[in-house]
C-alpha cells in the first residue's frame, strides 16, 4: 500500500513540473522585442535591429489602468482653460467711486466774442489805419476814413436845418438820428454842427476792444450807383474833392475785376457797399478750451463738471475750470464729441492754439469694482481669472469707468466671486486663453 502511495505522489510531482514548464514557455512566447530607435521593428525573440544593428529589447507590458475620479477631473482639462496657482486673490467690491476722463484739446477763441464791423454806408476807402491781422485795437480807435456821397448828403441836411430852422428841434433830431444810423458818433455830429461845414471823408471807429483777425472783405458786384457817385461829387458844393473824384472815377471798373463774393484784402481805394463786412475783431479776454471726448464716455459728463487742465508746454501749470458746453453733433468721420470749457480771465499764460490736456472727474453709480491688474485685455475681449475648486479659470468681463487703480465691472462677475489679484501672473507669452463663457 505504501508503495502505491509513493508512485502516486511521484506522478503528481511530474505533472506539476510539466505544467510549470509549459507556462514558462508560453510566457516566453508572448514576449515581444523591439528596437529602441526604430519602434516599427518587432520580433518574438531576441536579436538585432536590421536597420541600425542595436540589440532588441523586450517591449514593456501594459500596466493596470488608473480609474479617473472627480477629484482628478480638473487636472485633465485643457492646459489653456485652467491654471493651477497659489497667488493672492480678491473679491469684487460693490461701491460708488470718483472716476475721471482724460481729454486732449486746444485753446481757441470764444465765438461769442468775435465781432464783425460792417460798412454802414457805401463808398470808397480813402485811408486805412488797420494794416495787418492780429493788430490790437481799442474801442473808439479809428479804423478807416471813407468817402460816401450818402454821408455828405446827410451832413448837408443837418447843417441846413441847424442854420435855417434852429427852432425846429424835431427835424434836427431826425437829421441827427439819420447820421447815427449811417455810423456817425455823437462826437462827430457835434463837431460837424460846431464847425458848420460838411466833411468829405468820414472816419469809421471800432466799437470793440480786441484784435483784428480778418482783414478780408467780400468784393461787391459793380453797380451803376457806385460808378456815378464820384462823378456827382465833382459839383454841388464839393469842389475840394473835384480833382480827386475825377481822377478816381474809373476806380469802380478796377474793383469790379474781382468776382462778386470773392474775399480780397482791404486796401485804400477799394469800394465798399452797405452791409459789407470790413474787419472782424476778437476779444481775447475770455478764451475757452475745446476737448475731444470719446462717444462712450460722453454720458458721464454734465454741465458744471469740474475739469483740471494741464499744459504740456508749461510743466506744473494747472487750471481749474468747469464744463460749459457740449457740441450737439459729431464732426464728419469722427467718433468724438466736443466739450468746451471756459478758462479764467486772469490767466495770461494761456494763448490761442495751445495744446492742452484735461481730466474731468465725476461720481459713478454703485457698481462692482476690482483692481485694474485683476483684468486682462487679450485683444478680442477682457478677462479675469476666477477661482473655482482650487484652480483659476478665465471668465469674460465687461469693464466700465476707471478710478485710480480700480476699474468698474459691468458684467461677468458677482460680488461673491474670488478672482486673482494680478491676472498677468497666470498668463505666459505663448498661451492662448480659452474663455468658456
Amino acid at each position: 500500500m505504501k508503495r502505491y502511495l509513493n508512485i502516486l505522489f511521484l506522478a503528481l510531482a511530474v505533472l506539476v513540473a510539466a505544467c510549470k514548464g509549459e507556462d514558462h514557455k508560453h510566457a516566453e512566447g508572448d514576449t515581444e522585442y523591439t528596437c529602441p530607435m526604430h519602434p516599427q521593428i518587432v520580433q518574438n525573440k531576441p536579436g538585432t535591429c536590421p536597420i541600425c544593428g542595436m540589440d532588441l529589447v523586450p517591449k514593456a507590458a501594459h500596466g493596470d489602468g488608473v480609474e479617473i475620479t472627480e477629484d482628478l477631473a480638473f487636472l485633465l482639462k485643457p492646459t489653456n482653460s485652467t491654471v493651477i496657482a497659489s497667488i493672492a486673490t480678491t473679491k469684487p467690491e460693490q461701491k460708488t467711486a470718483e472716476a475721471s476722463i482724460k481729454m486732449d484739446g486746444i485753446i481757441t477763441y470764444d465765438p461769442r466774442r468775435v465781432y464783425s464791423v460792417p460798412a454802414r454806408v457805401g463808398g470808397r476807402i480813402e485811408k486805412l489805419f488797420v494794416k495787418y491781422n492780429f493788430q490790437p485795437i481799442l474801442k473808439g480807435q479809428k479804423l478807416m476814413e471813407v468817402y460816401s456821397p450818402e454821408l455828405i448828403t446827410a451832413q448837408k441836411e443837418l447843417l441846413y436845418l441847424v442854420q435855417s430852422a434852429p427852432e425846429d428841434k424835431q427835424l434836427i433830431q431826425a437829421a441827427r438820428q439819420k447820421l447815427q444810423y449811417l455810423g456817425a458818433t455823437s462826437e462827430q455830429i457835434n463837431r460837424l454842427i460846431s464847425r458848420g461845414e460838411e466833411s468829405y471823408t468820414f472816419a469809421l471807429y471800432s466799437p470793440y476792444d480786441g484784435y483784428v483777425i480778418d482783414l478780408n472783405a467780400t468784393a461787391p458786384a459793380a453797380t451803376a450807383s457806385m460808378a456815378a457817385a464820384p462823378a456827382a461829387s465833382a459839383g454841388g458844393g464839393m469842389d475840394a474833392m473835384g480833382g480827386g473824384s475825377a481822377a478816381t472815377a474809373v476806380a469802380p471798373a478796377t474793383a469790379a475785376a474781382a468776382p462778386a463774393g470773392q474775399a480780397t484784402q482791404l486796401r485804400e481805394g477799394m469800394y465798399v457797399t452797405v452791409g459789407q463786412p470790413l474787419v472782424r475783431v476778437v476779444n481775447a479776454e475770455q478764451l475757452w478750451a475745446e476737448f475731444n471726448v470719446p462717444a462712450g464716455e460722453m454720458s458721464s459728463l454734465a454741465k458744471g463738471s469740474p475739469v483740471l487742465i494741464t499744459f504740456p508746454q508749461l510743466p506744473g501749470e494747472k487750471l481749474e475750470a468747469k464744463v460749459d458746453f457740449f457740441q450737439p453733433f459729431f464732426d464728419e468721420g469722427e467718433n468724438f464729441a466736443k466739450v468746451r470749457v471756459y478758462l479764467p480771465r486772469d490767466n495770461r499764460q494761456v494763448m490761442v492754439g495751445q495744446l492742452v490736456s484735461a481730466e474731468a472727474t465725476y461720481k459713478t453709480e454703485a457698481a462692482l469694482w476690482v483692481p485694474k491688474a485683476a483684468v486682462l485685455d487679450i485683444g478680442t475681449r477682457t478677462v479675469a481669472f476666477r477661482k473655482v475648486n482650487g484652480v483659476f479659470e478665465p471668465v469674460a468681463v465687461t469693464t466700465g469707468a476707471a478710478a485710480g487703480n480700480e476699474i468698474q465691472i459691468s458684467s461677468g462677475l458677482k460680488q461673491t466671486d474670488v478672482i486673482a489679484t494680478n491676472a498677468q501672473f497666470l498668463v505666459d507669452s505663448e498661451s492662448f486663453i480659452k474663455v468658456n463663457n
